[in-house]
């Protein structure tokens, strides 16, 4: 069975330690290129157990490991181990594995409310959502997507308020009544009491409502165009729950879950783990957004998805600490069967997103500039370019993608035109052209599949060294990022690959090559990069150009 190298090196550490390697847990991880390939404080951390000396142990581990796919084993500083694989171990090194899973994946994100337009919130989601649906199919996870799209809930009850008191309801209507809710609460009282008619199923309502989302979601799914979003496989609104909230409610009860609060609302109490009360339905007999991501995991799990995982902002974190807390009561989750995905805030000039106060950066608004931004550029760089407008829409995608993937999502990001759009920075369009760049040596090459072949009679570089070690851990890479559901590790990896990529022709000849043997060489490096650089490109979403 084909595995990551660094399983296979981590199997070996283990065999030499035999069982004791079974009581404690060891890093491998990747050192500085000038010491190795991969390093381990197995040694450390076992001296530290047994209480011996680490270099002692270190020497006894080496002793017993079997070495054979390794140029050198050496010990470094207290005791850490390194490992330098031979040449021929990175050549045959497989780039994918991807043996297809059996347990099913609901991935939720994008997630828009229904009568208002997208902002770069749903950017982020649409985009971190989609790169590691992308991650989890190249792994061979049998995952599936859902848009989730907000079509329940009191908002509606203003936009239902709304289309009564003005005949129509655009973003700056509903901001205009929330902004006077705040100041007359009879405003605020009257939207819920239209939602509670909803749920009743008032006529009039039900057919306002009906409009808002028909118009609604013609509009939302433009996204997997404007942005190279893959199609998603589910598209279940918060109303698609409205007849399985009943049987959720039951269930509750049925496990003396559910009790009484203030005014009538039904509730949770989850002070005993510091989660506070949480209101299932409201005191007018409104269900709330609870409700239904209990009703929307419940239906799942009959569904046969094994794990949930949801890509939405950290303002719901104490939401989801909730709902997997009642899940865990109603005994419907087992570790890790649930996750959130947050992710921080877009600012821009340090002002957070807001749909409420009508001042949302609008996502149709961000790609039309960029689109113009990008369009300066390429004019100035390379106004002959053939295929200019499609151009200049992958890389429109590619910078905006790559600016939110590349910063860890846990961070609030301030926007920056500047680095967005920064040809030779650490950007979309930077990685974008290193690919195209890739391709132009291999087209001026005429050599259509090159070979790797190393002259026994010369050396190859340390850099050709560090770069065919860097395009083999590929996989591992995405390993990484999905343990924890960092797109940005990804990202980084692909910068620095390009950094490298470029260090290696401006050091090495290449088409000028004499020596044959080593120029089919070089040559197939530069293959295996962009093949590499092309597929890491894919996982983020952002398009590969051949020209830029």
């Amino acid at each position: 069975m084909l595995m990551l190298m660094r399983e296979k090196i981590k199997q070996i550490i283990q065999t030499a330690m035999g069982p004791a390697s079974a009581e404690f847990n060891f890093d491998l991880t990747y050192p500085d290129a000038k010491f190795g390939d991969y390093a381990t404080n197995a040694a450390l951390v076992w001296a530290k157990l047994s209480k011996q000396k680490p270099q002692d142990v270190a020497k006894n581990l080496i002793e017993k490991m079997d070495k054979a796919m390794f140029e050198t084993v050496e010990i470094a500083g207290p005791g850490f181990i390194n490992f330098r694989l031979k040449n021929n171990e990175l050549l045959t090194q497989p780039s994918a594995l991807n043996p297809q899973r059996s347990e099913k994946i609901l991935l939720e994100y994008f997630q828009p409310n229904i009568a208002k337009p997208l902002h770069i919130g749903h950017l982020e989601t649409a985009v971190i959502g989609d790169a590691i649906k992308r991650m989890l199919l190249f792994v061979g996870e049998k995952v599936e997507s859902d848009t989730h799209m907000g079509d329940w809930g009191t908002q509606f009850g203003f936009l239902i308020l709304a289309v009564k008191k003005f005949g129509k309801v655009n973003e700056k209507i509903y901001a205009q009544l929330n902004q006077e809710a705040e100041k007359d609460p009879s405003i605020h009282e009257s939207a819920k009491q239209e939602f509670v008619k909803l749920e009743q199923g008032d006529q009039e309502n039900r057919k306002i409502w009906q409009d808002l989302v028909e118009d609604s979601v013609k509009q939302f799914l433009q996204i997997n165009q404007l942005m190279d979003i893959l199609p998603f496989d589910h598209h279940w609104p918060e109303s698609f729950y409205e007849d399985k909230m009943p049987g959720v409610l039951t269930e509750l009860e049925s496990k003396d879950i559910l009790q009484t609060g203030e005014r009538g609302a039904r509730i949770v109490n989850l002070e005993q783990q510091k989660l506070g009360i949480a209101v299932i339905v409201k005191s007018d007999g409104g269900t709330t957004y609870l409700l239904r991501d209990l009703a929307t995991f419940i239906f799942a799990q009959k569904e046969g998805f094994k794990k949930h995982l949801y890509v939405v902002d950290n303002r719901q974190s104490h939401h989801y600490k909730q709902l997997f807390a009642i899940l865990h009561r109603m005994e419907k989750i087992e570790e890790g069967e649930g996750a959130h995905i947050d992710y921080g805030f877009v600012s821009f000039k340090g002002e957070a997103l807001s749909t409420r106060k009508g001042n949302m950066i609008l996502a149709l608004d961000v790609i039309a500039q960029a689109e113009e931004k990008v369009a300066q550029v390429i004019a100035e760089k390379n106004p002959d370019l053939k295929d200019k407008q499609g151009v200049i829409k992958a890389v429109t995608k590619g910078a905006l993608k790559y600016f939110i993937l590349k910063h860890n999502r846990h961070s609030d990001i301030e926007f920056s035109w500047e680095e967005v759009l920064d040809f030779e920075g650490n950007s979309g369009p930077y990685l974008q052209y290193a690919y195209a760049r890739l391709s132009s040596i291999l087209k001026k090459s005429q050599i259509t599949n090159p070979k790797f072949q190393i002259n026994p009679k010369s050396q190859i570089s340390n850099t050709e060294r560090e770069l065919l070690f860097k395009l083999s851990i590929l996989s591992e890479i995405v390993d990484d990022t999905l343990a924890d559901y960092l797109p940005n590790i990804l990202a980084n990896y692909l910068y620095n690959l390009a950094g490298l990529i470029n260090k290696f022709y401006h050091e090495s000849h290449i088409l000028s090559e004499k020596d044959q043997t080593v120029k089919n060489f070089r040559l197939a490096l530069i293959a295996k990069a962009k093949n590499t650089l092309g597929k890491g490109l894919e996982l983020l979403g952002i398009q590969a150009l051949e020209e830029m």
